[in-house]
């Protein structure tokens, strides 16, 4: 009889702690990015891509309905950067990533800095966000003017089917659709 009642004590402190953990308000939100530029574009020699800078002044990505702060998952500098670089490679680049710069001998080298990226819900249902990116190109030791992009999205998500991340994933893509002509020169 002891070990029945052991076992529906348990059974219902498990029960509360699930029902607690359903209850709590998920802050993180992962940056994920799927490719968006067609493919066909040509590119001139190899290109080196070096991790962006996160110049954001506030860390954060915004604040919730709830206004509990939004946290990204990962580097926001480091998303942007590979996102580009996995562009670069679908247009048939030779591309490289580096943390730092190397002297490197010819070909296109990019560098940037993420100045905001934003995740603001607009009712109920419907989430806007923003990604500002500055970035450099620098071809054969020729140093281009340094250009800012920004891309916003709002979306309505359905919870269950899509998700809030997929507004900044969006977001990114717009902005991917402005750099990656700058980089292969056709802009």
């Amino acid at each position: 009889m002891k070990t029945v009642l052991k076992k529906i004590c348990l059974g219902l402190a498990l029960m509360g702690i699930m029902a607690l953990l359903g209850c709590a308000t998920n802050t993180v939100v992962p940056l994920n990015y799927a490719l968006v530029t067609p493919a066909g574009q040509s590119c001139k020699g190899p290109v080196t891509v070096l991790e962006f800078k996160d110049a954001r002044k506030q860390h954060s990505l915004g604040r919730d309905s709830d206004g509990y702060e939004l946290r990204p998952a990962t580097d926001v500098g480091d998303w942007v950067s590979w996102s580009l670089y996995e562009e670069l490679v679908a247009q048939g680049c030779s591309v490289k990533y580096r943390g730092v710069r190397r002297d490197e001998p010819v070909g296109t080298l990019v560098s940037g800095e993420v100045v905001d990226v934003r995740l603001t819900p607009m009712g109920k249902t419907v989430w806007k966000g923003m990604v500002k990116v500055a970035v450099s190109v620098e071809r054969n030791g020729v140093s281009i003017p340094k250009e800012t992009f920004i891309s916003e999205v709002e979306k309505p998500i359905i919870f269950g089917v899509s998700n809030r991340e997929e507004v900044l994933t969006e977001a990114l893509q717009g902005v991917m659709e402005q750099v990656v002509p700058k980089v292969l020169g056709k802009k």
